[in-house]
């Protein structure tokens, strides 16, 4: 029997402690995929505000990928706090497996 069919037997049966696990699950690969994302963005948006032309140049007309360099400045830094938030969440979720791969690490 696969582990799938062995999940649902199990929550028909009251267990929600598979149910629960599989939700933890879900959200700690929405936070992981969240983060990549963002991650992403804030990359691109930091390559772009370093090549970007600084003091009376940067007002004239400079794009990088269709954004000036106000809104590359506003969402690389707001993205940013929503990125400190997203490593709370993950560090927050995986701290079990990070104590013990400091564990490991320590011995």
């Amino acid at each position: 029997m696969s582990s799938v069919t062995n999940q649902t037997l199990v929550n028909l049966n009251g267990n929600s402690k598979v149910a629960s696990r599989s939700s933890v699950g879900k959200i700690k690969g929405i936070v992981s995929v969240s983060l990549a994302f963002l991650g992403l963005i804030v990359t691109v948006t930091g390559l772009g505000l370093m090549v970007a032309p600084h003091g009376p140049a940067a007002s004239q007309g400079w794009t990088f990928l269709g954004m000036n360099v106000p809104v590359m400045k506003d969402l690389h830094i707001w993205l940013g706090f929503g990125m400190v938030a997203f490593i709370i969440g993950h560090l927050t979720l995986n701290l079990k497996t990070l104590f013990a791969e400091l564990k490991l690490f320590f011995r």
